[in-house]
């Protein structure tokens, strides 16, 4: 996905995460599926609220401080691990088309090579997260 270049300090906006949804999203999606994301204001706009309810995809309500809830922080924290073990040379990559071409292999090679097991676990760790936020009564917890 490309930096819109008209969003606040060159990175991304609603638009480009419109373009990110159509792009890996709408192919994969499901009728009654649920779509999770965090409370990043580009996933609360109401370009996205508009478009998330045109093209029917249902989403997972978060409080708004809920990084807690969210396992995917610590696979998105795997994966890059793995990607940098598996191809140290993209820490030199530039901004190519080539580059990217790379880069997107290298993501897909690393969750291939994931830990089923991790997987499992961040899954079953949820009902302890629920746990853990209702303890600490929405606010920070050890996740």
């Amino acid at each position: 996905m490309e930096r819109d270049p008209l969003a606040r300090k060159h990175g991304y906006s609603a638009r480009s995460y419109v373009w990110a949804l159509e792009e890996g999203l709408i192919p994969i999606y499901e009728p009654l599926n649920i779509y999770q994301m965090d409370n990043a204001p580009i996933h609360n706009s109401n370009l996205i609220k508009e478009w998330l309810k045109t093209h029917g995809v249902w989403t997972l309500e978060f409080p708004p401080y809920s990084p807690d809830l969210n396992p995917i922080k610590n696979l998105w924290w795997a994966l890059k691990k793995k990607v940098i073990k598996l191809h140290l040379e993209l820490e030199r990559m530039g901004h190519s088309r080539k580059d990217l071409d790379l880069l997107i292999e290298a993501c897909k090679e690393a969750w291939m090579a994931l830990n089923q097991g991790l997987l499992q676990s961040l899954i079953d760790s949820i009902e302890k997260r629920l746990r853990a936020v209702r303890k600490a009564h929405g606010w920070q917890t050890k996740y």
